[in-house]
């Protein structure tokens, strides 16, 4: 399962639990007793069957959620909240902090992961229309196209980088590596903090056809592998990867792919594009 779906399941647990203890302390304004014991045998182990799920929660994703994210959950783990078996009118309130916690935790998603892939869509795009107008830049690219990857690689890193993303590779090692200079991108973290917007991995494949599509995915995707650590919290994209596949003429990307915490991005990046109505035609 991917980390967005279960986080969303154990949100909706949260919420549930907040909205018990919301109906019992209205009970308790009417009368602090609690001769059903619902206190203790229904909500305190909600409180703890709860935690226990944000316990494997954090154990199988951690490493994939933004640093702020990664940090309220670890917080709210290990704090440890004891109520008083003879006051259940006051243990209501320790389901406050669940309801603290999770706001914390949905304000670092949307303030770190939806805008690092806003950006690098924005870019990735901003790069596929530059190369249908610009007769410079398809020359360029046509040149880096019939030399090697690693061209196509430093081409596309510099366009990124003008729009804010500082894209990396991982090398065989499972290090993260700079596409322009090939130096490990822990030695340019200063740099990279300073100026990127969003840190992004990404595997290029030069493509001679259609039917090489999805091989070359597969390839790429088993490249990236082995990178299963962040390296600059915040800014770093990781719950997406994208794979880059350069061709001479446009063609339907493959079908974007998940595994584990990551989604695998297809982006088709053509260098001599026809005409949007010609492509039109031909489909």
């Amino acid at each position: 399962m991917y980390w967005n779906d279960r986080w969303a399941a154990i949100s909706a647990r949260i919420e549930g639990l907040v909205e018990a203890g919301s109906l019992m302390a209205s009970a308790f304004r009417v009368k602090a007793e609690d001769p059903g014991g619902v206190v203790k045998t229904v909500i305190l182990p909600e409180m703890e069957a709860v935690k226990e799920e944000l316990r494997q929660f954090k154990a199988e994703f951690e490493p994939a959620l933004p640093t702020g994210a990664a940090n309220a959950l670890s917080r709210f783990i290990d704090h440890d909240w004891k109520g008083s078996p003879s006051h259940p009118h006051t243990n209501i309130q320790l389901v406050v902090p669940f309801a603290v916690f999770c706001s914390q935790f949905e304000f670092f998603l949307r303030d770190t992961e939806l805008r690092a892939k806003s950006v690098t869509e924005l870019a990735f795009e901003h790069l596929r229309r530059l190369l249908a107008v610009d007769t410079d830049a398809q020359k360029k690219w046509a040149v880096a196209f019939d030399q090697r990857e690693e061209c196509c690689e430093r081409l596309g890193a510099v366009h990124l980088l003008s729009q804010g993303i500082w894209a990396f590779k991982v090398s065989g090692a499972g290090a993260a590596t700079d596409l322009v200079f090939g130096e490990p991108i822990e030695q340019e973290i200063g740099l990279v903090r300073r100026t990127a917007r969003a840190l992004v991995l990404t595997e290029w494949k030069i493509v001679k056809g259609p039917e090489q599509a999805e091989r070359k995915a597969e390839e790429a995707q088993r490249q990236t592998q082995s990178y299963a650590r962040g390296i600059l919290g915040d800014l770093e994209l990781k719950s997406t990867r994208y794979i880059v596949l350069v061709s001479k003429k446009n063609f339907q990307p493959p079908e974007d792919r998940v595994a584990g915490s990551v989604t695998f991005r297809h982006v088709v990046l053509a260098i001599e594009p026809d005409s949007a109505s010609r492509e039109a035609r031909q489909s």
